[in-house]
Formats: structure tokens, sequence, C-alpha cells
């Protein structure tokens, strides 16, 4: 489970979301940020919005709900985010009524740091759930060539060349194609 303001490494992958009190300039500028940012910590507007050092605007995504239609920030959050209804389920009433612009910090926002955030007051948080991780199963394959073990540093044979007559009856085929083309155009004389 997934604390909303304590970040800590290596922590499960999951969706931190906050409502942000932002008029239609304050939501291009953060547009702008996030259609420039590189990847890594970063100081400046973004960071200073929830109160930390640095943070990595690629793994943040700033919109307004009035974008997602009637498709809904709970549908988006299953069905875009991976995460369980389940664990939305609770929590569903309030995610319904939210109005507005949001922020949705994803998995290594921070790189790896532990961090405690401290949203100025425009930022209000909103919850944190953890991403539905499905079960791998492998199940062993019944072919005969599916059995033994791959020679390590072996490259494939070579290709045997291809034969000099080869080219030959290619070039003689051409060659008559030709002639029978001419001869046809000619009517044969």
């Amino acid at each position: 489970m997934l604390e909303l303001l304590s970040v800590r490494p290596q922590e499960p992958r999951g969706v931190r979301l906050f409502s942000l009190a932002a008029d239609q300039a304050e939501l291009d500028r953060l547009g702008a940020i996030l259609a420039n940012a590189e990847p890594g910590l970063a100081k400046g507007h973004l960071a200073d919005l929830f109160g930390v050092e640095a943070i990595d605007a690629t793994r943040v995504e700033v919109f307004d709900l009035a974008d997602l239609s009637d498709f809904g920030l709970m549908n988006y959050l299953i069905k875009a985010n991976g995460l369980p209804e389940e664990a939305l389920e609770p929590d569903r009433a309030r995610l319904e009524a939210l109005a507005g612009v949001v922020l949705i910090l994803y998995p290594q926002v921070f790189k790896g740091e532990s961090v405690t955030l401290s949203p100025v007051s425009a930022v209000t948080p909103i919850g944190a759930w953890s991403e539905e991780v499905p079960d791998l199963e492998f199940t062993p394959l019944r072919s005969q060539s599916a059995v033994g073990e791959l020679l390590q540093g072996s490259a494939p044979a070579a290709p045997t060349p291809t034969p000099r007559w080869v080219y030959l009856m290619t070039a003689a085929m051409v060659l008559l194609g030709c002639l029978a083309i001419y001869a046809a155009l000619t009517g044969g004389a």
C-alpha cells in the first residue's frame, strides 16, 4: 500500500492523486513544463508545488477532469493506470465528485529517493493506490523442440553459397523470356 505523502524507495507501483486549485494560465504553465521535461530530477515550479527539492516531471501528469468527459476519473485510474477497482471502490464517491485540475504522480517520480511531500495550499492530497500486478505463470512448453539448452556463444552456421549454375540458369531464363517478348512484338520475323 502506498502512503500518500511519504515516498519510500522500492515501493510498489501505483499512483498518488492530488487536486490542484489552478486557473487556465497555471494549467498552461504546468503543461509547458511537462511538455519540455527531460527524464531525471529537476528543481522548479513543479517541485515547489509539492514542497520537495526536485521531481522528475516525466513521471507526472496534469489535466483538467473535464478533458475526460464521460470516461471519468474512476475509469481512467482503472483502465489507463492498472489500478484495481476493489482498491478504488471505498473512494468512489470522492473521486466521482472531483472537478477541476488533478495531478497524478507515478512511480519513480523521485528516482528511488525517500521523500516527504509538503504540498502548497493549492495542492490537495486525494489518495494513493497500488497498481495491480498480475501473477505470472509460465506453462512449460510441450514441444520436443523446446527441450534442451541453447549453446552459449555459438553463432548459427553460415549459409552455404549459391552455386554458379543457379545464376547461369536464371540469366538464361531471363534471356529466353526477352527473346519471346521480342518475337511476339515483331510478329515472329
